[in-house]
């Protein structure tokens, strides 16, 4: 059986009534109630309880003094005087004194012997002093409580507004000194807000409460008010629904478990209206208690309905943005305004109490898709899924009545009817009775979707073309959301046909026929086609563009509270994350990942966790890439903790990825045989899927294991495990998996070099180039690039540099002068590699170009390349018989040398051979005017011994410089012989 409550004020109800109704603020009810059973020694401690308008301050006040009169312990010990929700008339410490005294007259029995109350308060109201209005009211109140017993507890409500209303400075100093000094008394009160009375040291009540501060409802609490109000339970998603648009405020709760049941449209419409017409005193009464300014800027909020900027409101309240930015802080700390998202230097604002909301928008005139907005909000959290069915049912019917702007109005409530998430199942049976041109419209759509669904994109791109031949120029609300959808389903088949461009440009009419829009349905397909447009941006490797659009979805959509805009908020930002990993700016992609975890971590929609999945997913992939595997394990762990028990196929795939980069962070640690153990449960769990996010996750821990035999020297069993996945996926289409394949046959080729089965890598890198080479997909494309390089090393250990050449030359001629690979230093290498088998093969001059040709694309930072080109040009030089030209590539590699931070064993014997060749006095010269002398003392004094000064240095100096004179004297001697040095 449902409660009745008064409508505004639970002042008015009896003991039995506020215990009956009352069923949240429990905590802080019994929080209250113990510390009165505490009062028992000669100081009380004074309670604060701060909480907006309608948060329940005056309910639990009033649900204490029921207790106190109904539990014997506590009536034994105190007795309740409980203020007026308005105290006016107090406006000096002797008149708060008074106001209690006729409350305690109200609310004591008169009993025999004791004074008359009422008449004492009479007699004393005539009293014009101040201080001694003060004395004699609590001598009155005092006498009372010595002649009953009791400490008397002052249930004083809004404190802040009394002191704000208090012509005498000294009132909060002559009621502190009361408090501190008077054991018979404590203060129980409550207050809007903070005030500068309580937090200011220099202010009289400072640290004299305990505070206690009134938090929103959470849904278990929202959930008993409703079942207190209404009579019965209701659906979690219902309270979930209530809870936003009140934002936990228990009184807007109770007037929300009064709307109207009705089934016409047009009686919800009315009942809407009535609804806050009924409660016009309560809604307006709050917007007066502001202040002026505070209400100007509030107001202003309202208007906007939406999470909004400082600025935005300014415009809109047409103020400076600084004093908007005044009245801000003072609406957030009383608790009605709320910071609901932005950036710390650009915050954004929305009202704390949603319904507040409604009820000024559906006051003004703001046209007919604001009162069916709201009205679907109520609805939505009103009415579970299958009657909202049989409503819209309804209303398709009697739309047919209608012409005009009245059934312009229907067409728009269906619409956002059918878009709701919670009648996804029910949407068939609810267009069947929906206009003719809308049925046809939707009809169509869903013959598309079925033929996207059975892999026909042309055929979904023909019915997607006759919605928008057909409706394309309607100005029917309903029909320009049916085109809309038409449209993003059009440039999906696109995409799918590979037809990027046309893809875009689909996308981008999206964009332009909506982006204005404000229709829910119609701000969707503008996110997705945004979100798409990204995507395709993406795969025309327009990485740049393709991050703008990303954040454009977040400008647009991301202070939006709609979680169906916020599933394509958070897709964006994935998607951004991948988009700057791709720029190589790895803390900008950790940032980014970050903020799809804070913001929805602790949601429940299952798309918002998929995002939550995958953006942590990327997060530890990035910190694999960092070399932070320790931070990358961690994720891992958190992805398992959060996912791991899920049935949800999405989520399971986000489990295997996870698991793989667990066994990749690992791996990293070297914890080799941990990681092994990852990757065979990644086997034993998913092995026999055939899923093809888990297929993929099931070949990529076949070759986590194999590398990870390769770190324990095992090398035979990574060959089995590469033969495994060939022999599981080699004949795969999945262009994917293909890519994993084609890197088993690689890793393989490698595993054969490292065994010097020299023969069998050249078999194996020639099998990819055969299965692969031709493929312009640009996974596969890097994986060839790397067979060949790897196959032109193998060629040159085998003593083949001739074919070694021909070998690099290939990957040159395909992708020299290309943006792909995307790594540029694998052609820097393989020129440096060319350069040096030419030298090889005496081809001096050809050497010469290549290593030109390799330093102008040498990155500046590359100095260990870059110093080798130095090198393989100087000796070119040198072995033409120009000793002085090779001089500027021997400054140029000196000059180099102090950057690699050690000095190689290769490099100082290229040094010394080039000394050889110059003769001591000149390459002593060019090391000591080079940045390079200190690093080459030893060398630079050999070459001065060699020319017979005697430099006094260090022992162990002259020592490595006698061990480099041998050295030299044997590089002469070969030189003689007419030997390759």
């Amino acid at each position: 059986m449902a409660v009745t409550t008064r409508k505004n004020n639970p002042g008015f109800l009896s003991d039995e009534e506020i215990i009956a109704s009352f069923c949240v603020r429990t905590s802080e009810f019994t929080s209250l109630v113990e510390m009165l059973r505490e009062c028992t020694g000669n100081s009380n401690p004074h309670q604060l309880v701060i909480g907006p308008r309608g948060s329940g301050k005056t309910s639990l006040l009033r649900r204490v003094a029921a207790e106190v009169h109904r539990d014997d312990t506590l009536s034994a010990s105190f007795f309740p005087i409980v203020f007026a929700e308005e105290s006016y008339e107090v406006a000096t410490a002797g008149e708060f004194w008074l106001e209690c005294l006729s409350r305690l007259a109200v609310q004591a029995p008169h009993g025999e012997g004791g004074p008359d109350l009422h008449r004492t308060y009479d007699e004393l109201r005539a009293i014009r002093d101040d201080q001694t209005l003060e004395n004699r009211c609590l001598g009155a109140l005092l006498d009372f409580s010595d002649r009953e017993g009791k400490r008397l507890v002052l249930m004083v409500e809004n404190l802040n507004m009394m002191f704000a209303d208090m012509a005498d400075q000294d009132a909060g100093w002559r009621l502190r000194k009361v408090l501190q000094t008077e054991p018979r008394i404590i203060l129980l009160a409550s207050a809007t807000s903070r005030f500068d009375q309580i937090d200011h040291p220099d202010q009289a009540l400072y640290d004299l409460f305990r505070v206690l501060r009134l938090c929103p409802l959470d849904t278990q609490e929202c959930a008993a008010l409703w079942k207190t109000v209404s009579g019965h339970d209701a659906r979690p998603e219902t309270i979930r629904s209530l809870q936003i648009l009140t934002g936990g405020d228990p009184r807007l709760i109770v007037i929300v478990a009064r709307f109207g049941a009705g089934r016409s449209f047009r009686n919800l419409m009315a009942n809407l209206l009535d609804l806050v017409d009924d409660h016009t005193e309560y809604f307006k009464g709050h917007i007066e208690l502001l202040p002026p300014q505070e209400r100007r800027v509030y107001l202003a909020l309202a208007d906007l309905w939406k999470p909004a900027t400082t600025k935005e409101i300014a415009d809109r309240a047409r103020i400076g943005t600084s004093p908007c930015s005044a009245q801000l802080t003072r609406l957030v700390d009383r608790g009605i305004v709320e910071v609901a998202g932005g950036t710390a230097r650009r915050k954004q604002y929305y009202l704390t109490q949603r319904l507040y909301n409604i009820y000024y928008l559906l006051r003004r005139p703001r046209g007919s898709d604001r009162l069916v907005e709201a009205l679907i909000r109520f609805m939505e959290a009103f009415y579970a899924p299958h009657e909202l069915r049989d409503i819209g049912v309804k209303m398709a019917r009697e739309s047919r009545n209608f012409d005009g702007e009245m059934r312009a109005l229907y067409q728009t409530a269906l619409v956002r009817l059918w878009a709701l998430p919670a009648l996804a199942e029910h949407r068939a049976s609810l267009f069947t009775a929906i206009l003719r041109d809308l049925a046809v419209a939707m009809e169509l759509i869903e013959k598309g979707t079925t033929f996207g669904r059975s892999n026909r994109p042309e055929d979904a791109l023909a019915t997607c073309d006759e919605v928008i031949r057909r409706f394309g120029a309607s100005e029917a609300p309903a029909l320009r959301e049916a085109v809309a959808i038409a449209l993003i389903n059009k440039g999906t088949a696109l995409g799918e046909l590979r037809r990027s461009e046309d893809a875009l440009a689909t996308c981008d009419e999206v964009i332009r026929r909506f982006g204005a829009s404000e229709a829910p349905a119609l701000r969707e397909a503008v996110a997705i086609a945004l979100v798409t447009k990204g995507e395709r941006l993406w795969e025309l490797q327009r990485v740049q563009d393709s991050m703008a659009v990303c954040d454009e979805v977040v400008r647009r959509f991301g202070a939006s509270e709609d979680p169906v805009l916020l599933k394509w908020v958070a897709t964006a930002l994935v998607n951004k994350g991948a988009t700057l990993g791709k720029l190589r700016r790895p803390e900008d992609v950790l940032a980014t990942y970050d903020a799809v975890i804070r913001r929805f971590g602790a949601s429940e929609d299952p798309i918002l966790r998929e995002a939550v999945a995958t953006a942590l997913l990327n997060k530890g992939a990035a910190l694999n890439a960092l070399q932070q595997p320790e931070d990358a394990l961690a994720i891992c762990e958190e992805v398992l903790q959060r996912f791991g028990a899920s049935e949800d196929p999405t989520l399971l795939r986000g489990v295997a990825t996870a698991l793989i980069n667990k066994g990749a962070a690992l791996g990293g640690l070297h914890r080799s045989e941990d990681a092994l153990a990852v990757y065979e449960e990644v086997l034993q769990r998913f092995g026999a899927s055939e899923d093809p996010t888990l297929r993929e996750a099931v070949a990529t821990a076949l070759l986590g294991k194999g590398a990870m035999f390769w770190e324990l020297q095992q090398l035979e069993d990574a060959l089995v495990t590469y033969d495994a996945v060939m022999r599981r996926f080699g004949a795969s289409e999945d262009p994917v998996l293909l890519k994993l394949v084609a890197t088993a046959l690689v890793n393989k080729g490698s595993t054969f070099g490292r065994l010097n089965r020299l023969e069998d890598t050249l078999v194996t890198y020639e099998e990819v180039l055969r299965r692969f080479g031709a493929s312009e997909a640009p996974a596969l494309r890097e994986t060839v690039a790397t067979a060949l390089v790897n196959k032109g090393e193998a060629l040159g250990m085998l003593q083949r540099p001739e074919d070694a050449l021909a070998t690099y030359d290939e990957v040159v001629r395909r992708w020299g002068k290309s943006h792909f690979p995307p790594d540029p230093a694998l052609i820097e290498h393989v020129l440096l590699e060319k350069a040096y088998y030419e030298l090889e093969c005496r081809r001096y001059e050809s050497a010469m170009r290549t290593v030109g040709q390799a330093l102008e694309q040498c990155r500046t930072e590359n100095f260990e390349n870059r110093l080798d080109g130095h090198l393989i040009r100087a000796r070119a030089i040198l072995a033409m018989g120009d000793p002085s030209g090779c001089e500027q590539d021997i400054e140029a590699l000196l000059a180099l040398l102090p950057e690699l931070g050690s000095l190689q064993r290769e490099d100082l014997d290229a040094l010394m051979e080039f000394s050889v060749e110059l003769g001591p006095t000149r390459m002593n010269e060019l090391i000591q005017e080079s940045p390079a002398a200190s690093l080459l003392l030893p060398l630079t004094t050999a070459l001065e011994q060699e020319l017979g000064l005697t430099p006094r240095l260090a022992q162990e100096v002259d020592e490595v410089a006698q061990d480099i004179r041998r050295e030299l004297k044997e590089i002469r001697d070969a030189k003689g012989r007419g030997e390759m040095v």
